[in-house]
């Protein structure tokens, strides 16, 4: 009987210096099919194409991608890298390369060998309810006039009008920073609105967002030997955040896991 095939991807080496536009070109050339079409695959990969594919069509691809100026390999796709259960965060002590990090029960996570430092910026929908005025009904309106023809008493303009809860919903930033570190494999999470950055001393700023910015910038400079994900080089270069392409945590998880792949290559 014989043995099933191994299920190969191809791998970009520099996931996070990916143009979507020249991606997506060559994977339309290469499937076949409509740019756009290809364009939605080239923004969802990550670093990681072609899951579940023969060997020689993942060769193949590789080849296509490398003539076109891309770094890739094709590998078994059991060698792309699992991620750790991530451990959230609260506080840090960022004195040196030393620095550690504490959890919100006070467990202290030294930051020891950090390998990649990946960070994204997303949009969430938020909905509040606030107090409006509103015009009083056409039959309250009435009584009104009819009370003031009765009694001859003025009618206050407030009594017109009336207080009532209306919804809205809008939008807002927040942000996910994870430090992958290495011996052992473990990794770090930040969330931007559940982090006490007064380790950022002088540097603190009145803002959630402009906070943890200044935080990613300051873990850059601290470990400026680890690996930066698209996100983490946005922020490095005050781009906005509508340019990342992150969608969802699962976009980010996908990217880490090329980006801690491709290091595994390398060391």
């Amino acid at each position: 009987m014989a043995e099933e095939a191994i299920p190969y991807v191809v791998l970009l080496r520099q996931p996070e210096k990916i143009a979507f536009p020249a991606l997506a070109a060559v994977l339309a050339r290469a499937r076949g099919c409509p740019t756009l079409d290809a364009l939605a695959v080239a923004r969802s990969c990550w670093g990681i194409l072609e899951e579940d594919h023969a060997e020689a069509a993942a060769q193949r691809l590789s080849a296509s991608l490398i003539a076109a100026g891309f770094e890739s390999l094709a590998l078994p796709q059991n060698l792309i890298a699992d991620l750790p259960p991530e451990v959230a965060v609260v506080k840090a002590d960022l004195a040196s390369q030393t620095s550690g990090f504490c959890t919100a029960d006070g467990e202290l996570h030294p930051a020891v060998d950090t390998r990649l430092l990946c960070a994204a910026i997303f949009k969430r929908s938020v909905t509040q309810t606030i107090k409006v005025q509103k015009d009083i009904s056409f039959t309250d309106k009435a009584l009104q006039v009819g009370l003031l023809m009765a009694t001859g008493l003025p009618i206050g303009m407030s009594r017109m009008r009336k207080e009532v809860d209306k919804t809205v919903v809008g939008s807002e930033l927040w942000g996910v920073l994870d430090l992958i570190l290495m011996a052992p494999l473990r990794r770090l999470r930040v969330l931007s609105d559940g982090f006490d950055y007064s380790c950022l001393n002088e540097d603190k700023a009145y803002d959630t967002m402009s906070n943890f910015r200044v935080l990613a910038c300051r873990l850059a400079a601290l470990w400026p030997e680890a690996g930066r994900n698209r996100g983490l080089r946005f922020i490095l270069d005050s781009r906005p955040q509508r340019d990342m392409g992150y969608e969802s945590l699962a976009d980010l998880e996908r990217e880490s896991r090329a980006l801690l792949t491709v290091s595994g290559l390398r060391s």
